[in-house]
């Protein structure tokens, strides 16, 4: 998501040009990516709507040395004429770059969390789950375009759903082998035997948010202490035999410090816990300021992380 600017930056090396879409009103624009000092920035320019710039990098290593040409890979089988170019096309579309190797599904908008940082802004009002013919056609439609390609089972809280264990099933049915679930853990925590018919259904691995080993972090980032439900997770899917990945929110300030006790937590959980997933914080959602601004959205005024960005 673009933050809008109330000056435009006046300097900058601009590293290449592309196309974006205003955030607004979604009309195609042309746009630039830019480097300064503190990192790598994507502009834009709405006639209607103004200036936006979003972060694209920060950091090592630099974004030159990571940034490499790709050549494309089509869909085998395209589902949309291309009319008016991206992204009004997708569906997908025979411009499309990239074949699939893993494919995230959201099977539902619902959550059982209602984390402050959330990018999706999941368990909102009017949250609901996907029906079962709709994740019918979405595995026919993954074979034509290329499958079978990995599955992994997100939302909102996928888990928050009495038939998860029936959408691996049909998958597992239509000729994917490979599933992961995409969790905050709550209910595996609670439900021993709910997890247990998910790898009976055909669940390969947990992928577990695991935000840090002090419930302090989680009091700031979840909103609640849940510390001792990760703990349970890890082990009812070794009672099982079901490997884990943590998958870490990392958030400047709050958990950077910690990085080095969660990789400590998981040597101590192998084999069980097989790797980790660190994930920098996406800056939309409920979390739309980005590093160093000082907007904050008065929705977000009860979020712990805001606040302290408020004292600054």
């Amino acid at each position: 998501m673009s933050s809008m600017v109330s000056e435009i930056p006046v300097e900058g090396c601009v590293i290449c040009r592309t196309q974006s879409i205003c955030p607004v009103c979604l009309n195609r624009l042309e746009a630039k990516r830019v480097e300064y000092e503190d990192g790598v920035y994507l502009e834009k320019h709405c006639r209607e709507h103004g200036f936006f710039r979003t972060i694209l990098w920060r950091g090592r290593p630099d974004y030159g040395s990571w940034r490499r040409e790709k050549l494309p890979n089509h869909p085998r089988h395209p589902f949309t004429q291309v009319e008016r170019g991206c992204p009004y096309d997708c569906g997908l579309c025979a411009e499309h770059r990239q074949e699939p190797c893993c494919v995230l599904l959201e099977v539902t908008s619902r959550c059982d969390l209602g984390c402050p940082v959330c990018f999706a802004s999941s368990g909102e009002k009017d949250a609901t789950d996907v029906p079962l013919s709709t994740i019918s056609l979405w595995y026919e439609r993954m074979l034509k375009a290329g499958g079978p390609f990995n599955i992994q089972l997100s939302g909102g809280e996928p888990c928050v759903r009495d038939d998860l264990a029936q959408i691996i099933a049909m998958g597992k049915k239509a000729g994917f082998s490979y599933f992961q679930l995409n969790t905050n853990g709550l209910r595996i925590a609670r439900e021993r035997d709910y997890l247990a018919s998910l790898k009976e259904a055909g669940l390969g691995v947990v992928y577990l948010q695991f935000d840090g080993t002090t419930d302090d972090i989680y009091r700031t980032i979840r909103g609640r202490e849940i510390l001792d439900a990760k703990k349970k997770v890890i082990l009812n899917c070794r009672a099982l035999e079901l490997g884990v990945v943590l998958v870490p929110t990392v958030v400047p300030g709050v958990n950077d410090k910690d990085l080095g006790n969660i990789v400590r937590f998981a040597l101590e959980n192998y084999p069980v816990v097989r790797g980790i997933h660190f994930q920098p914080i996406s800056y939309f959602g409920r979390f739309p300021d980005q590093p160093g601004m000082k907007i904050v959205s008065p929705s977000l005024k009860s979020c712990a992380i805001c606040k302290n960005r408020l004292k600054d």
